[in-house]
């Protein structure tokens, strides 16, 4: 029997840079920007996918957080226990780009350290038309992720073009935070079965050593990507990385609080769970 599992996302960034199109385009392959307002409070979603590399079924809640200030202070409840973040702005928004150090510091007060992130530039489809209307080079948000999340890493690799002129880097399966013991909130693990095999081998790249978890852990260059609600271009690929992510978390997080129950006076948290 498969495993199944249950985990949040919460989904964050300015007015207008289009995180409802897309979820929408995400959740439904639907994209009515004349019919789509902007989000008061938040909205909730829901989605049921597989993850192929260990055919875990995974039911992901999304959360589309209001980008509006004068809702900020409400949107802070909707992170608690969130297990990813997704923080969007629009490729041609410079200002939507530099607000993102607020929303950084919203997630810093609200959520542990192990939240897998995510950093996502929308609207690539207004660049493939009109390449001057880029206001934000696909560098500068690689070099954001290392100056904000990972201090100290200097080495930027080269972006990699994708059909329809997005850029991502997209590389694979990440290592989860086995370190730190706990996630940003409690996957529900609804059954398991034991297949008799590792349902990472052959999942793992060359970045893999790699964790997109937050400040004090090293950033998989995959954490950021290019995409466009409009053709639908990326979007998968967001989701289907940060689903193998939260695979891998859980299945870290697991062995480790079965190392500490065999562990004499292990105590794998005061509400016996590994997070």
């Amino acid at each position: 029997m498969a495993q199944s599992l249950e985990a949040k996302i919460v989904v964050l960034g300015a007015q207008g840079v289009g995180k409802t199109s897309l979820l929408l385009r995400y959740i439904k392959n639907q994209f009515s920007p004349a019919s789509t307002t902007s989000t008061v409070g938040a909205s909730f979603m829901t989605k049921r996918v597989v993850d192929d590399e260990s055919d875990t079924v995974v039911r992901l809640q999304i959360w589309d957080t209001a980008g509006q200030e004068r809702f900020r202070s409400i949107s802070r409840l909707y992170y608690r226990g969130a297990n990813a973040c997704i923080l969007c702005y629009s490729i041609t928004d410079l200002s939507s780009f530099e607000e993102m150090g607020v929303w950084l510091n919203e997630l810093r007060r609200n959520l542990p350290p192990d939240i897998i992130l995510h950093v996502v530039g929308t609207k690539a489809d207004l660049v493939a038309r009109d390449p001057s209307s880029r206001e934000v080079p696909f560098e500068r948000c690689i070099a954001y992720v290392a100056d904000n999340l990972a201090p100290g890493m200097s080495s930027t690799p080269p972006a990699t073009a994708t059909p329809g002129g997005m850029m991502n880097h997209s590389s694979g399966a990440l290592d989860g935070s086995a370190e730190t013991g706990r996630g940003g909130g409690g996957y529900r693990q609804l059954f398991a079965g034991n297949s008799g095999r590792d349902p990472l081998d052959g999942a793992r790249s060359p970045s893999s050593k790699r964790s997109s978890g937050f400040w004090g852990q090293e950033v998989g260059w995959d954490c950021c990507h290019e995409v466009s609600a409009e053709s639908g271009e990326g979007v998968e690929e967001v989701f289907r990385v940060i689903t193998r992510k939260l695979v891998e978390q859980n299945r870290a997080m697991s062995q480790k609080l079965i190392s500490a129950t065999q562990t004499p006076g292990g105590t794998p948290g005061l509400d016996g769970s590994p997070w």
